[in-house]
């Protein structure tokens, strides 16, 4: 289903990006200079709102890490990064092993991926989180949803932050921490919660130096010899349309009925991945998303390496795998294969699970 279920995730993660983008930024002429203004130190709204577009106006050199946790590991990477604005971005992946040497170029919204170990480029052109600590997002939807509260000043890659917590307004929970440079309102370091308090990924700058100072041939997309290009499909094309969405689909797709407060539907695409027309259907409260995919051709979940657990689902088998703060979910019901995505913990997408095929109509 969806070509494996990390690829499942990797498009559920774009299509949030694309959906919730700023859809207005400086031109391609944008100079790279720090910010000068500092917002009171009692408004945690406007300091997230700078943040999300530090980006677009500030290069730099750094290292960063990612840990993700999950019920039984974690899971670390290394990148060096180094980022022009507004676009430009390459990322070196020092650890682990496995991706060692490996590399991301980045223009604009067009992404090339080198797979050192099988001599190819993977070229996408959907927006990515990988760019830099923070994602952009659309700021009415989360504070919608969400009350930003400063903290304390901490120390990050020897600067000086201010971080910025964000609180679920249904559910008082803390959902993502965000420490800022007070100078240039670069995120330097991320935190995002499972629903019982647990740090579910962190990400964060090692070292970090405002430059831009960086040579053209640092974000070169030409192909080493020998290497072959791929194309990864696009998500890009996210519809907000639903019923042209599912007039495509060809078959009767169903939706959830029990979705956590705050999340709505944004927008659909129906994507023909390895010959299997997949229905994707996106939810979003601002911070984070919900993916449901649906196929009707038989085509269950690969999941690739990854091990899935089995769980009950109402009478029937399920299976799911997590990825720090991200959990899949797959099952077959009424000759259709489902997946749900979302970047919440698995007891939390069963329930959502169970209401997408009521007990009503099974």
């Amino acid at each position: 289903m969806v070509g494996g279920v990390k690829e499942a995730v990797r498009a559920a993660r774009a299509a949030l990006a694309f959906a919730l983008a700023i859809a207005a930024g400086p031109s391609l002429a944008a100079a790279a200079a720090p910010a000068t203004s500092v917002p009171s130190a009692t408004d945690a709204t406007a300091l997230l709102r700078l943040s999300l577009d530090a980006p677009k106006t500030i290069s730099y050199i750094g290292q960063i890490e990612t840990i993700r946790f999950s019920s039984n590991r974690a899971l670390a990477t290394i990148v060096k990064v180094e980022h022009r604005a507004p676009g430009l971005t390459r990322r070196w992946y020092v650890a682990p092993e496995a991706m060692f040497g490996d590399y991301i170029v980045t223009r604009s919204n067009t992404t090339y991926r080198f797979d050192t170990r099988h001599n190819r480029i993977v070229l996408s052109h959907n927006p990515t989180f990988e760019n830099a600590v923070a994602s952009a997002g659309n700021v009415e939807r989360v504070m919608h949803n969400y009350r930003a509260l400063l903290e304390g000043p901490e120390t990050v890659a020897d600067r000086a932050t201010l971080s910025v917590v964000l609180l679920n307004r249904f559910t008082g929970e803390r959902v993502l921490r965000l420490w800022i440079d007070r100078e240039t309102h670069l995120v330097l370091k991320k935190e995002e919660y499972h629903a019982n308090g647990s740090v579910a990924s962190r990400t964060r700058f090692d070292a970090v130096r405002y430059t831009s100072e960086i040579p053209d041939s640092i974000f070169s997309v030409e192909p080493p010899a020998g290497y072959s290009q791929a194309t990864s499909p696009d998500v890009a094309t996210m519809d907000s349309d639903i019923d042209r969405v599912i007039a495509q689909a060809g078959f009767k797709p169903y939706e959830p009925q029990n979705l956590p407060q705050g999340f709505s539907m944004t927008s659909g695409d129906v994507s023909d991945v390895k010959g299997v027309k997949t229905l994707h259907f996106l939810y979003s409260d601002g911070l984070r998303s919900i993916s449901l995919f649906e196929n009707a051709t038989g085509a269950a979940a690969d999941f690739g390496g990854l091990h899935p657990t089995t769980v009950q689902l109402e009478g029937h088998d399920a299976q799911y795998v997590e990825d720090g703060p991200t959990t899949l979910l797959t099952w077959k019901e009424r000759s259709l294969y489902f997946a749900l995505v979302g970047d919440l913990m698995r007891n939390e997408l069963v329930e959502i699970a169970k209401s997408v095929v009521p007990n009503e109509i099974r």
